[in-house]
């Protein structure tokens, strides 16, 4: 009995669009970028953190942003007290 695509885990090929229609370029955006472009858009301006380990990739786009600004605290308590004000 043959397996199917989803039992192997394979994904399907997209389809051509229909038309002769070409798509628009995609632009590559990092869960980092996203991370940092919704903290823009909710207008969060500053953030509190200890940088390392897993969020590290985020530092890279959270200091190219003009309108987040990062606070570097000792401990993780500190940053979650910071956070409430």
């Amino acid at each position: 009995m043959p397996m199917t695509e989803q039992a192997t885990g394979a994904h399907p090929q997209p389809r051509p669009r229909s038309g002769g229609q070409q798509s628009a370029p995609v632009e590559h955006v990092t869960g980092a970028q996203s991370l940092i472009r919704s903290l823009e858009e909710v207008g969060a301006d500053t953030v509190f953190g200890i940088p390392g380990g897993a969020i590290l990739p985020a530092y890279d786009p959270l200091m190219d942003s003009t309108r987040v600004r990062h606070v570097l605290v000792r401990h993780e308590q500190g940053a979650g007290h910071a956070a409430t004000g």
